[in-house]
């Protein structure tokens, strides 16, 4: 599985292996950097991914740099999602 940086290296294909208490992941949102705790799952998403990328790099924490509710959006989008989404057409 691809990794990408996040200020230190984390491959997504680890999240297997923390525990409940481990698997979460401290987030800095917007210009007052508001933090949130990201469990592994959505810190793996592509979604995600990409907002971390588009978002510059970061000394040694996950830091997104959009509207604080755009990323509550994005978290309730997430875990609200169809796993298996019917094709339409």
């Amino acid at each position: 599985m691809q990794s990408f940086k996040l200020g230190h290296t984390y491959s997504c294909s680890d999240h297997d292996s923390y525990s409940s208490n481990k698997d979460l992941h401290p987030v800095y949102v917007g210009k007052s950097r508001r933090r949130y705790l990201i469990k592994s799952n959505v810190v793996c998403h592509p979604l995600f991914k990409e907002l971390v990328e588009k978002s510059g790099d970061s000394d040694d924490s996950i830091a997104i740099t959009c509207e604080v509710v755009l990323f509550q959006h994005l978290l309730w989008m997430l875990k609200n999602a169809d796993p298996q989404p019917k094709l339409i057409g």
